[in-house]
């Protein structure tokens, strides 16, 4: 291999690593461990310039365990400031629309299996299990290679960039990340919703205009009626007439501020109609832009890519449903080998598809997914009756049993969903009416095996705020949607590493709970009562804020300060989980 400048600044970087003391050569020592330049030798077919992309992609990796967050700082830290202008090297790894990065990432995720393999794991033994959630990748740039505006459902709000969905393997005592793909939203569902709402106002106004038909037609009528009786009254006044006068009068008077009530009300539906319409003809200008203006959405950066690259095939992917990707990862992953028991998802993802396909894979393998309490309906068993959560709620809520262990009511219903055999839970921790939903299709699963199971699920929270804060996850704003694949990628590879090296320094006995105990023979007992303290503490919090323990933990995931507070207390899911 020719030795230019590039591959010198890739060597003295490695150099760095191995010399210091603190992370950066553990962190070089597991990368040796995994033999990454091994795994990457099918990218050496791919050179520039006689350079390695193996040594190269090794020094990408590295990075932010040196404090260097791009390779613009790489080459502007005092480093063999010479090779300031050979940065295209990196640049055109990234942007290499023939490289499979999703190859790749399997690759490291199986090396991070067979590593463990040999070891005395009991973990083997424990639940593994298949998540899949999604995360906001903001951005900064308009242009951007099918960037837009997607909806944050931590925020609320619709922000600038991508929606990552990210499918990981909990394997009893570790969370890797094994595949994921990158999706925009075109934004058609709020235009359609925007014109419904317009169809609705209509239909209202209209309505309310018939009623002030109506009314006019009514005061028109009251009127000559208090002009006949008028002149009756002047006939023959008695108390009988002028009565009946005045309470012609006083129904006129009622009906006339009926009449202007009504008048002032649809004033005010005509206006929020215009509001209604205004917002259709912009977002109609935005159909199809992912809610980007005209002119920022034909300045976005374009790059021609040939039919059967990888490339290719991961821009394609931007604009698939999330659900049939998921399924489309779900299916790779048996094929790549990776055993697990259970499919994890939050109520985003429960739909009849996922659940048929979960159901049609006939590996013994479950799903167990948060459901919301909305309109759709379950056939409940044996009685055959087709009844919405909230019904069943209502009629079973009553028969709840406690469970001391989560300091919880709930009850079991038997049912059927889209033609499936599934199990619903309905689950409320505290003494508030905050019920959640959970079903599986497991059955036979008891209460206790079902929250120990689910709880799995928050190690993916975990992964997407420590990658986002530590392993620059979201952070690339390059304009090349490869690069976009590359560097989530790399994010995804140090996390492996991460993992590995905390496996391997700290014990996974107990599934990296509490790792600084020392005394291994009372490790078990300590788990389990200070988890229960934990569980405590959660239900007491959430009693008095008046939500669910599940809400309240997750969203202490999601805040750094209260994340960071988990952290120096070790419970943190990953560690929970077992």
């Amino acid at each position: 291999m020719q030795h230019n400048k590039s591959t010198k600044k890739a060597e003295q970087i490695e150099k760095i690593s191995q010399n210091d003391e603190d992370i950066s050569y553990s962190i070089t020592s597991v990368v040796d461990k995994f033999g990454i330049k091994k795994v990457l030798k099918p990218f050496d077919v791919v050179k520039r310039s006689g350079v390695l992309l193996s040594s190269i992609t090794t020094t990408l990796i590295i990075l932010p365990f040196i404090g260097v967050g791009s390779i613009w700082a790489l080459f502007t830290d005092g480093l063999n400031k010479e090779d300031s202008g050979q940065k295209d090297s990196f640049y055109e790894l990234k942007n290499n629309d023939r490289i499979d990065w999703r190859a790749l990432l399997y690759g490291i995720a199986k090396r991070f299996q067979v590593l463990l393999s040999s070891s005395k794991d009991e973990a083997t033994k424990q639940i593994r299990a298949l998540i899949i959630d999604d995360t906001t990748a903001e951005k900064t740039g308009k242009h951007i290679e099918r960037v837009g505006y997607v909806h944050d459902h931590v925020s609320g709000r619709f922000v600038l960039g991508f929606k990552i969905l990210v499918i990981g393997y909990w394997d009893g005592a570790s969370f890797i990340p094994i595949d994921f793909s990158i999706h925009r939203e075109k934004r058609d569902g709020e235009l359609k919703k925007v014109k419904q709402q317009t169809e609705k106002k209509k239909e209202q106004i209209r309505q309310i205009q018939e009623q002030k038909k109506a009314l006019v037609t009514k005061i028109d009528t009251i009127k000559e009626q208090i002009k006949s009786l008028k002149l009756r009254t002047k006939a023959q006044p008695c108390k009988t007439s002028k009565k009946r006068l005045a309470t012609k009068i006083l129904s006129l008077e009622n009906n006339q501020n009926r009449l202007s009530d009504t008048e002032q009300k649809l004033e005010e539906q005509k206006q929020k109609l215009q509001f209604l319409d205004n917002s259709y003809y912009e977002l109609q200008k935005q159909s199809g832009k992912c809610g980007l203006k005209a002119e920022d959405y034909s300045k976005q950066f374009k790059k021609q890519r040939q039919r059967e690259t990888f490339g290719n095939k991961r821009k394609k992917e931007t604009d698939s449903n999330k659900i049939d990707s998921a399924i489309s990862m779900i299916k790779r992953a048996i094929r790549k080998r990776f055993v697990f028991d259970y499919v994890l998802t939050d109520s985003w993802f429960f739909c009849g598809k996922l659940l048929q396909f979960i159901n049609s894979i006939d590996k013994g393998i479950h799903l167990v997914s948060m459901a919301k309490l909305g309109n759709a309906k379950y056939k409940l068993l044996p009685k055959n009756k087709y009844l919405s959560p909230q019904h069943i709620l209502t009629l079973y809520k009553r028969k709840a049993h406690e469970n001391r262990t989560y300091k919880a009511k709930y009850f079991r219903v038997q049912a059927t969903y889209q033609n499936v055999r599934v199990v619903l839970y309905f689950v409320n921790i505290g003494k508030g009416e905050n019920w959640r939903l959970l079903v599986s299709t497991d059955t036979k699963i008891s209460f206790n095996k079902l929250m120990e199971v689910y709880k799995i699920r928050w190690t993916i929270e975990v992964f997407f705020k420590e990658a986002k804060q530590y392993l620059l996850l979201g952070k690339s704003q390059s304009q090349d949607f490869d690069a976009q694949i590359a560097d989530t990628t790399l994010s995804f590879i140090r996390y492996i590493l991460l993992s590995y090296y905390e496996r391997i320094h700290y014990g996974i006995s107990i599934g990296g709970l509490f790792r600084k105990l020392s005394q291994a023979s009372v490790e078990e007992n300590l788990v389990a009562d200070l988890s229960r303290v934990f569980m405590d503490l959660l239900s007491a919090v959430a009693q008095i804020a008046g939500i669910d323990f599940i809400t309240l933990y997750e969203d202490m995931i999601r805040q750094p300060q209260m994340h960071e507070s988990l952290n120096k207390l070790k419970l943190l899911p990953q560690m929970m989980a077992t």
